[in-house]
């Protein structure tokens, strides 16, 4: 199939896509489209994040966005693998990889289409904290809708693989520990990455303070329901 920026949103393309994918069909060159397609939407995004601070950070924004997600990936993609073949899933590296791309695919496609939202409401003087809670809540739609096309294609690929109804229930078992986990480390590489720098005048690449993204959300949301 023709794997466009679109063919991850569309049911009867997705469902080509998993079909190609299940026969390892162009693999390679559906990760290096994919992986475009969620570096520009990323890039996009961070760069109207990081414009609340400077060009300079911006720039380091649109940059961070993505690798954000791509780290997650890198850390979380040998756990579902390998934990999966444990428990007798018949899916290859290379195609969980696929999978999981075209899901920070979406993901980073639906971000840039927020990006002129976040500049609306950094143009309209919106404060710090009230940006703040904006974004997570972009970042957790924007990552929920590409867990579950995750979800979704994983499913289609296993029930072509697998024979085994119970390797199946085994599967998506895995997949909802590994949604879990997932979040988990991308909420908390937001927060050692910053694309949403903070108060500080100074450009900045990784942050440097200890803490953890939930403490730091929770005390924002604190300071924008106080009104200070």
């Amino acid at each position: 199939m023709n794997l466009t920026i679109e063919s991850v949103f569309k049911q009867d393309e997705a469902t080509a896509f998993c079909g190609d994918v299940a026969k390892g069909v162009s693999l390679s060159q559906k990760c290096r489209a994919l992986t475009g397609y969620a570096a520009a939407g990323c890039a996009l995004y961070g760069f109207s994040m990081g414009l609340q601070h400077s060009l300079l950070q911006a720039a380091s924004s649109a940059a961070k966005v993505f690798f954000l997600f791509g780290l997650t990936l890198a850390i979380c993609l040998p756990t579902l693998h390998f934990i999966g073949l444990l428990f007798g899933a018949r899916v290859g590296l290379e195609q969980t990889l696929t999978v999981l791309l075209g899901g920070v695919s979406l993901t980073g496609t639906l971000l840039g289409a927020f990006a002129p939202i976040s500049l609306f409401f950094l143009f309209s003087g919106s404060s710090y904290e009230f940006l703040l809670l904006l974004h997570v809540a972009v970042f957790s739609f924007c990552g929920g809708a590409g867990l579950l096309s995750v979800r979704r294609n994983m499913r289609e690929i296993a029930g072509r693989a697998e024979d085994d109804d119970e390797a199946r229930r085994r599967s998506n078992r895995l997949m909802n520990v590994w949604f879990g986990v997932y979040m988990f480390i991308g909420a908390q590489m937001s927060f050692i990455l910053s694309p949403f720098v903070g108060r500080s005048e100074e450009f900045f690449f990784l942050v440097s303070k200890k803490g953890d993204f939930f403490s730091y959300v929770f005390d924002a949301m604190l300071r924008f329901l106080g009104g200070s």
